[in-house]
């Protein structure tokens, strides 16, 4: 065999060595490129940290896409636009026509589920002569009254949770009763008295959330009455101590919790739904007057706006402590009318009713910062508001309110 000679055999190894630095180059920019295509294990651990997520959740845009109907205690509804200084005033139109010599008035409760807009097939109107008005949403035309007391006194209206039904309570008469929106005919209708007549004066209604039962404060016979929704029997209930009085009620989103304002003692009970067991009691500091309340959404808190007073309590639900107060403008007479969750869930929005001669003002309160965001003057008196799209407000605005005016009086 032929031997190579000295320039052959370092032909081969300078070959050999070129051929492996190239591989070794191939294989480095190959693991090199597979180490850019995999995911990163610490990025990915730093992207989806908890603190990284609450810090979105904190800053989060408020919901802002809704109006407001006004509805006055002398019958008059206005459409506002809380977000705005210049022109909150929309429009208005005198709806209910009741006479300013007469004590009846559009004075009490009427609510939509909490954090919904109102879509049902017509807005049901108490007035506190034991009248309701059935108005045509689009029309803000009276299509029907209905006459379920017959005394001046509490009556308020509750819708269900599809806006399909609502829960009618007459404090004076003792009647708890159902409507069908659809037909207006009533489901069915009771009578909560004493065996002697005297009413039990059932002061205020409410849906649990999954729309099987009614909750009834029945203040002159010292329970809060469970009722099924489907046919008005009583369920369960709380037999609170004598003089108590349950004025309030309002429950949960979650349907596990529901408060209780007690006129009695000035007092918020809380009890399990729908078991109906006691939890915790926060008495009022004094010379602070329960009257009604709404849970946050997410069920860390309980705003109870008080009847004689300019500012909302809070109450933690964990421990039933009073956490702080959110202090309002000063109007007079003080007190709060109503308080409800905007659609949406970003605010808590306050009816601070005021008077017929000074007006008075809503207040929407951030409920991620709890305190003060909007206020909204008004020349009326306010009794209660329904939250609407904006299309519905602007074609009520365009097609049937009329324009703003200034010293518009109810």
């Amino acid at each position: 065999m032929k031997k190579r000679s000295k320039l052959e055999r370092g032909m081969s190894y300078k070959i050999l060595l070129l051929v492996g630095i190239v591989v070794i180059l191939l294989i480095g920019i190959g693991a090199a490129y597979i180490m850019m295509k995999s995911p990163s294990t610490t990025t990915s651990t730093t992207t989806s940290s908890p603190s990284s997520s609450a810090t979105v959740s904190s800053s989060s845009a408020p919901s802002n896409n809704f109006y407001l109907l006004v509805f006055t205690q002398k019958g008059i509804v206005q459409a506002i636009n809380p977000f705005t200084q210049t022109s909150n005033f929309l429009g208005f139109q005198h709806v209910v026509n009741i006479s300013t010599s007469v004590p009846q008035q559009v004075y009490y409760w009427d609510e939509v589920p909490a954090g919904e807009m109102f879509n049902a097939s017509y807005i049901v109107i108490p007035v506190n002569n034991g009248s309701v008005y059935i108005i045509n949403p689009t029309t803000l035309k009276v299509v029907e009254t209905l006459s379920v007391g017959k005394s001046v006194g509490f009556i308020g209206v509750a819708y269900s949770p599809n806006q399909q039904y609502v829960a009618i309570a007459d404090g004076p008469s003792g009647v708890v009763e159902i409507i069908n929106l659809k037909n207006l005919q009533v489901v069915w209708k009771d009578t909560f008295v004493s065996p002697t007549g005297k009413t039990y004066y059932p002061c205020d209604v409410r849906w649990t959330s999954n729309g099987e039962y009614l909750i009834v404060p029945m203040r002159f016979n010292n329970t809060v009455d469970l009722i099924s929704a489907s046919n008005g029997s009583v369920v369960k209930m709380v037999v609170a101590s004598l003089g108590s009085q349950p004025y309030m009620v309002s429950p949960n989103m979650q349907g596990t919790m529901v408060a209780v304002e007690y006129a009695g003692n000035d007092s918020v009970g809380f009890y399990s739904l729908p078991n109906l067991q006691y939890m915790g009691m926060v008495q009022m500091p004094s010379g602070i007057t329960p009257q009604r309340g709404v849970f946050t959404p997410n069920g860390q808190y309980y705003l109870e706006a008080p009847s004689n007073k300019n500012e909302v309590v809070v109450i933690s639900t964990s421990n039933f402590q009073i956490t702080q107060t959110i202090s309002l403008p000063s109007i007079n007479p003080q007190g709060l009318a109503d308080i409800g969750i905007t659609p949406g869930e970003s605010y808590a929005y306050v009816v601070m009713h005021g008077s017929v001669s000074s007006g008075g003002m809503i207040v929407l309160i951030n409920l991620q910062t709890l305190s003060v965001a909007y206020e909204v003057p008004l020349t009326t008196a306010p009794a209660f508001i329904l939250p609407v799209s904006v299309s519905t407000a602007t074609y009520l605005v365009d097609n049937v309110l009329l324009p703003p005016i200034t010293g518009l009086h109810c």
